[in-house]
């Protein structure tokens, strides 16, 4: 039985301890990508610790947008990753 290549990358990351920090790494990008380029274009990813992505956005519009939307955003970017590691959204 043949894994795909990236079920087996996902393994080797496990096993030395990197998936968290490569996760980390490219929030920003998955971030961007949910949002799209407007929004991306007026928010920044502050951190993402301990399952926990704090966002600051500039517009307010758009941030009470964003809050009002953290729970689809949260399974939008769980999604994405494959795996259920945002467990909240902080919209600042």
């Amino acid at each position: 039985m043949t894994k795909p290549l990236a079920s087996l990358l996902r393994g080797v990351l496990r096993k030395y301890g990197l998936e968290k920090a490569m996760i980390k790494e490219q929030m920003p990008r998955h971030w961007a990508e949910l949002v799209g380029t407007r929004v991306a274009n007026i928010s920044e990813v502050k951190s993402f610790e301990n399952g926990v992505l704090k966002v600051h956005v500039t517009e307010s519009t758009w941030r009470t947008e964003l809050m009002l939307r953290r729970e689809e955003l949260k399974r939008q970017l769980n999604a994405a990753i494959g795996d259920e590691v945002v467990k909240e959204i902080i919209i600042r």
